[in-house]
């Protein structure tokens, strides 16, 4: 029997009101049972963004005993990971990869079993591949797999079709100056680059002294005076600014320090969120720890961490200068941070509750170019993190790194399509089935086993007569 879709249902709606001659307000309003699941979680899924095309080659190389260590070998010299002597890969037993030197802190959640690889990840797509950063990254986000899509990103898309509860304080936050395009179209996001400064302190008193005994208004009092309405969009937004930052303006976002900072934020377990290279990162990852201990809901956070376009000097850990090495140690250290300051917390273990998808728009070609660096290629490594990760493992699979076996004879392949990743974790650990809804055009979901959880049959959230009359 021929499934209808809300849109085609209307419109079929339409055409019978007007040809009736009847008016549009004479339709009936249809409720969809079980469109909204009622299992949604209270997970939190946070997606860090490698912009720039990550080296999923030189993260995680083949290791010494690898089928494909021949093929690596003769493609790469100056941004070669050697498997012994100086600057040798890390081991990960049972495998056939190894990893860079620099991330020491993701092998131990490995070996853990706490973090996974999937090798030949990437957006599948009909040729030509796009090789534009801004595009793969556009079609990343609005959760398409090639081509062109909508301007409403593919985690608005989840946050809209999850049953969410409407008491969440805090949904979703985007870390960064911009509002991650994965988030555009979202009422319930909120954008920062850094929490400490999401505050309006720019004003001739401060934004907190409110002191009536000296005539003294806060401007946070100002601002309420003054966006009071809801009449207007402008008034609306204005409202909702101000909701926001009444609700994080009570958490002191800045380390802890007991001169200058008493009430400051102490990571657990010993985690140390300070960085050798890209600070910003980690400070970023500690917001978003904060917010999920201060359990005001928060579902969904991105975080980016740029400068992986590496076409000249990508360095190699043999060298005094490693830059892709640099960038690395960034990444293990702030998600080892990251994970042991969730896992150690007083309220038990929050990353039983969180998981961390970590994704590149595209791979870098297996053929190093004379720059010693590595130009726009295809198929890459995605990572995920978390207490309820089946980790310790690589997943995926690809051809091989001869010329014969890549991609247009210079690529990884692509053999698993990311959305398959994220929609795992959208059904399993977010309790979200509705993912063909969240990745229009998407279909054939099958589980990898990455993570933890309940599977549901994947829907998309837009039927009419999704109990079952059709």
């Amino acid at each position: 029997m021929t499934r209808i879709n809300r849109r085609d249902f209307l419109k079929g709606c339409s055409v019978a009101a007007l040809a009736s001659g009847a008016s549009g307000r004479a339709f009936a309003y249809f409720s969809a049972p079980g469109l909204v699941p009622t299992t949604a979680t209270n997970d939190t899924l946070v997606i860090v963004f490698l912009r720039g095309a990550m080296d999923g080659l030189s993260l995680l190389p083949p290791g010494a005993a690898s089928p494909y260590r021949a093929d690596y070998e003769a493609a790469r010299t100056n941004t070669r990971i050697p498997t012994s002597g100086t600057g040798a890969a890390l081991s990960l037993n049972g495998t056939n990869w190894a990893l860079h030197p620099r991330a020491t802190g993701l092998r131990t959640l490995f070996n853990q079993n706490r973090l996974a690889f999937i090798v030949g990840a990437g957006q599948t797509q009909p040729n030509p591949v796009i090789r534009s950063h801004f595009d793969a990254q556009a079609n990343l986000e609005f959760g398409f797999g090639g081509g062109t899509g909508t301007n409403i990103g593919w985690l608005t898309r989840h946050l809209a079709s999850g049953g969410l509860p409407g008491t969440v304080a805090l949904p979703a936050t985007s870390m960064g100056s911009i509002t991650a395009s994965s988030l555009l179209g979202s009422s319930d996001a909120i954008t920062m680059n850094s929490a400490s400064d999401f505050r309006l302190d720019g004003f001739h008193w401060s934004w907190q002294e409110d002191d009536s005994a000296h005539g003294l208004v806060g401007a946070v009092s100002r601002m309420h005076s003054l966006w009071s309405g809801n009449s207007t969009q402008l008034e609306a937004a204005g409202v909702e600014t101000l909701a926001s930052l009444d609700l994080l303006r009570p958490i002191n976002f800045g380390l802890y320090n007991a001169t200058s900072n008493p009430g400051g934020y102490q990571p657990t377990g010993g985690a140390n969120y300070t960085l050798d290279y890209n600070q910003g990162f980690g400070d970023q990852l500690r917001n978003v720890a904060q917010l999920i201990k201060s359990n005001l809901g928060l579902r969904v956070a991105t975080i980016d961490l740029g400068n992986w376009d590496t076409h000249v000097g990508q360095g190699n850990p043999t060298q005094s200068y490693d830059w892709f090495g640099n960038q690395v140690s960034s990444l293990s250290g702030g998600l080892s941070a990251f994970y042991t300051d969730l896992a150690s917390s007083a309220s038990g273990n929050l990353m039983q509750r969180t998981s961390v998808i970590v994704v590149s728009e595209f791979g870098r070609r297996v053929q190093e170019n004379a720059d010693g660096g590595t130009d726009h290629g295809y198929g890459n490594v995605m990572m995920a993190l978390g207490g309820s990760v089946n980790g310790g493992q690589v997943y995926g699979s690809i051809p091989g790194l001869a010329t014969a076996q890549l991609y247009q004879g210079t690529d990884v392949a692509v053999t698993t399509d990311y959305r398959r990743i994220v929609s795992e974790a959208l059904i399993r650990r977010m309790g979200n089935p509705n993912i063909y809804y969240v990745f229009p055009g998407y279909s054939g979901y099958a589980p990898l086993g990455i993570f933890q959880g309940a599977d549901q049959p994947p829907d998309d959230f837009d039927a009419v007569f999704a109990d079952g009359f059709d």
